[in-house]
């Protein structure tokens, strides 16, 4: 069990660095990056833990799907960021994925906060008027809080 574990938390932590990457440097999270990964999951809970591993597996894809759907369909997210959480729910199951999303909201917030700031600072700078609606228009890669809060709370995963 503890091989599988290693096993598994190396194959999401190269998934969470590939799907951290891809974002910020396009700006998308593709099919060809979540579909894979979410197989792998699966058959690394199947081979595992057999029909329960693979149930666990289901219910922690659908747990993180539906962790993110929301803020995709008020168009918060993309649709990338719904199915690489959904990839994580794969790996961690419906207990980790709930950790992991909590994770990446703190750490998603956290970088939201960030932007704000460092937009107050540069118009602050530049004596131009700061508007909150300049923030809207930032378009954060949410990947990288994907990943830096999955990987945060994998510990107790």
């Amino acid at each position: 069990m503890n091989a599988y574990r290693s096993t598994a938390t190396v194959c999401l932590l190269v998934f969470l660095a590939a799907v951290a990457v891809v974002d910020l440097r396009t700006r998308r999270i593709p099919n060809l990056l979540t579909v894979p990964a979410a197989l792998v999951g699966l058959l690394m809970n199947l081979s595992c833990a057999g029909a329960p591993g693979a149930l666990a597996c289901g219910a922690g894809l659908l747990i993180g799907l539906a962790a993110f759907l929301p803020f995709y369909l008020a168009g918060g997210f993309g649709a990338g960021d719904v199915k690489a959480m959904a990839v994580v729910g794969a790996f961690l199951g419906p207990k980790g994925v709930l950790l992991a999303a909590a994770g990446t909201f703190g750490v998603g917030g956290l970088g939201a906060l960030l932007v704000v700031g460092a937009l107050r600072w540069q118009s602050v700078r530049t004596g131009r008027t700061w508007r909150p609606v300049d923030a809207r228009r930032q378009h954060l890669p949410y990947g990288l809080a994907i990943a830096c809060g999955t990987a945060l709370t994998l510990p107790w995963s």
